[in-house]
């Protein structure tokens, strides 16, 4: 039954019977239960679906959605372009679809409203890519949704972004802390950071780390008035969100270099230069704050940064230090083309903290 409506569908031209006939054949398609679909029958309903997608009405794309939306019925494509729909016809297939493909999913989080980024954040498959790059572009409630969901994977790097908007905003330090005691993976995490002596950790986090404290800090903000702030440990947090937003919407090394630069956190940016080279805090600070500017430049070619971070680069050292920024267009060009010149193999700096962090 079902193949000869698909042939008939394959014969019609008329938009509207198209749409109907669509519409007749989903309804069927879907209340076989009983019966399962084989792959080829799988995908010759949705390659036909897909053929004459542009021509249906929304009445048949909402028949779609509502019937084979949270199903493995469809293929990964036709699944893939129902999620390019506007969002009241997208969201259960966005969120649930068992069939929706991990790139569709990169992105909606990449370029999709924070609406659908919303419903990527609450599915229980994501990547360690996905959840970076939805912390990196989404509004903070995606973010918190993110924290929320126990299936979300969290790399070194995503959770280093974390503390830099929990610096400021104490919802994101309530959700990490909340976070941290329903999930060990992310515990761990915290607790590697908190080892290296990263200075991006917030105060009352750090301290609630070392004395396994956790419990009050998660409930921080179930006191609060809505609009309040609150000062911890001598640090003033904004009750929402900040205007913190990771540099060009990516959580690479260099994205988050520029951000630390942007909020004026050098001494994190040291932290972080540090732990991609192997060296010392104390050696890298030493370093940067010298008049060797063959020096400098040579320890930040270590890190592989792209010229346009290391004019950044350039910009907060001299702020920092109060020096003269007229030097900066020479040393930028003295940079770039030591990148050019080819390195010698053996020469990168072993794993460490950034391996998760970096580019």
């Amino acid at each position: 039954m079902i193949q000869q409506q698909l042939e008939q569908l394959a014969r019609i031209r008329e938009p509207e019977a198209r749409s109907k006939l669509i519409r007749t054949l989903v309804g069927e398609y879907a209340r076989s239960q009983d019966y399962d679909p084989t792959d080829l029958e799988r995908d010759l309903f949705s390659r036909i679906v897909l053929s004459v997608f542009d021509q249906l009405d929304r009445a048949a794309r909402y028949e779609l959605v509502v019937r084979l939306a949270k199903t493995d019925r469809i293929i990964s494509e036709l699944a893939d372009r129902l999620a390019r729909e506007d969002y009241a016809l997208s969201e259960p297939v966005i969120e649930c679809s068992p069939v929706i493909s991990q790139s569709a999913l990169l992105g909606l989080a990449k370029n999709g409203g924070d609406d659908k980024r919303l419903s990527v954040a609450r599915r229980p498959d994501l990547s360690e890519e996905i959840s970076d790059t939805l912390i990196a572009r989404s509004s903070r409630n995606v973010v918190h949704s993110l924290l929320h969901n126990m299936d979300a994977p969290f790399s070194v790097r995503g959770t280093l972004a974390l503390l830099i908007f929990a610096n400021t905003e104490v919802e994101v330090l309530a959700g990490i802390a909340k976070r941290a005691l329903k999930d060990e993976d992310f515990l761990e995490t915290l607790t590697y950071v908190l080892e290296t002596n990263c200075p991006l950790i917030p105060p009352p986090l750090k301290k609630a780390l070392e004395t396994g404290d956790l419990e009050r800090l998660a409930h921080l903000i179930d006191d609060l008035e809505r609009d309040g702030d609150i000062e911890l440990d001598g640090v003033l947090y904004c009750r929402h969100e900040a205007s913190i937003q990771i540099a060009n919407g990516e959580l690479s090394f260099d994205a988050i270099l520029r951000t630390l630069f942007e909020e004026q956190r050098l001494d994190a940016a040291i932290w972080l230069i540090g732990r991609k080279i192997n060296l010392s805090d104390d050696v890298v600070s030493d370093t940067l704050k010298s008049d060797a500017d063959g020096a400098i430049l040579r320890l930040m070619l270590q890190t592989g940064i792209h010229e346009k971070t290391y004019r950044d680069f350039l910009k907060a050292r001299c702020q920092w230090l109060d020096r003269s920024t007229r030097a900066i267009p020479e040393l930028v060009m003295r940079y770039k083309a030591e990148l050019k010149k080819p390195r010698h193999s053996g020469t990168q700096p072993p794993a460490n903290i950034t391996a998760n962090a970096g580019t």
